[in-house]
């Protein structure tokens, strides 16, 4: 998994191609809001810390993801 793959790529007019958001973006993102959403948090430290403890956790999930791959048919239902 490389965490600049492009998550939602689409294609645009003409022949252009928009790459749209990476997935390290977008699980850091998430990682943001739910850092975000404790009030405590918030208030407690700077924008700047969050995104960068936001950016860390996305790197750490893909790093782990990356030497982890899921087995396949794990996610069958069986």
């Amino acid at each position: 998994m490389n965490g600049n793959d492009a998550i939602y790529p689409m294609a645009t007019e003409g022949n252009n191609f928009n790459e749209g958001l990476t997935k390290r973006e977008l699980i850091a993102a998430m990682a943001m809001k739910g850092l975000l959403a404790n009030p405590e948090m918030a208030h407690a430290i700077t924008r700047g810390l969050i995104a960068k403890m936001a950016s860390s956790e996305a790197d750490n999930l893909i790093h782990y993801l990356t030497a982890n791959p899921v087995a396949e048919g794990a996610n069958d239902g069986k």
